[in-house]
């Protein structure tokens, strides 16, 4: 494992030599590691499986054994993999979008469409999904069967189109997160209602986990209303809670008397702290 944060390089080649040292690297982090000119560094390993890149580094990839790739969007892709593969898994946050064209939109949803494990936020999706202003359609993400999507419970209404285009979607994992905008904190709660059932409920959906760090129990119990009555081959579905006690009773005689499209789904009642 490599760590590197917050330091300077005189020039490329230190780094990247650096890096080719470690004969057996199996993991790197580049945090904020600035090289004088340019910031492009080449990245090769025939080890590596796990990469994180900041901002500040533009990184050329050639590590054929690479399983995940983390980074995050900004005006420009800060990666290229130049070997045929590509990662299993994408984690890919957030810094800013303002002044992103449409065609670095087109090939970070390329780069999705060709992973099988998927980490994104609801913020990120939903500037991707308004910032493709030519109203061309999105490209499946036919590969993808793990999602691991943070929402804000003023994006759920773009929960639909995230799952639409995952037609073979397996596993998700939805957290609910506190808002951040200064904008939508003074706003009361939205009536979240879903008037779609996305493809991959019906068709492949076999593992759903809720979580959420804020406490919003009408929407919860919609979001796992939403999952019981239209995933007909459901396995399991997981509730992290915040209530305890009487509370927590309460709520899995709720969840276990909801009308439920798969008889032999499993709902699991857990309590967060």
């Amino acid at each position: 494992m490599m760590h590197l944060e917050n330091n300077f390089y005189p020039n490329a080649a230190t780094l990247e030599k650096l890096i080719s040292g470690a004969q057996v690297l199996e993991d790197l982090t580049i945090d904020n590691s600035i090289t004088y000119r340019p910031r492009v560094i080449q990245v090769r390993s025939q080890t590596l499986k796990r990469i994180d890149i900041s901002r500040c580094t533009y990184a050329v990839i050639d590590a054929p054994l690479l399983e995940c790739l983390i980074t995050k969007a900004d005006q420009i892709k800060h990666y290229t993999i130049t070997n045929s593969s590509f990662p299993a898994k994408l984690d890919i946050g957030v810094l800013s979008l303002f002044g992103q064209s449409e065609d670095v939109i087109r090939d970070i949803l390329a780069d999705i469409a060709r992973v099988k494990d998927l980490v994104i936020s609801s913020f990120l999706w939903k500037c991707m999904y308004q910032g493709l202003k030519s109203g061309a359609p999105l490209p499946p993400f036919r590969h993808l069967s793990c999602l691991n999507a943070t929402f804000t419970i003023f994006d759920l209404e773009v929960l639909t189109t995230l799952l639409n285009n995952c037609p073979n979607l397996e596993s998700l994992i939805l957290e609910l997160v506190k808002e951040t905008s200064m904008f939508n904190m003074f706003r009361s709660d939205p009536k979240v209602k879903f008037s779609t059932v996305a493809g991959c409920l019906v068709s492949s959906l076999k593992f759903v986990e809720l979580k959420s760090s804020i406490s919003k129990y009408e929407i919860e119990m919609e979001l796992v209303r939403y999952f019981l009555q239209n995933s007909p081959i459901l396995e399991k579905l997981r509730v992290n809670s915040h209530y305890s006690g009487k509370a927590k009773s309460a709520i899995l005689d709720q969840l276990l008397a909801m009308p439920r499209c798969s008889s032999a789904c499993e709902i699991l009642l857990l309590y967060t702290s």
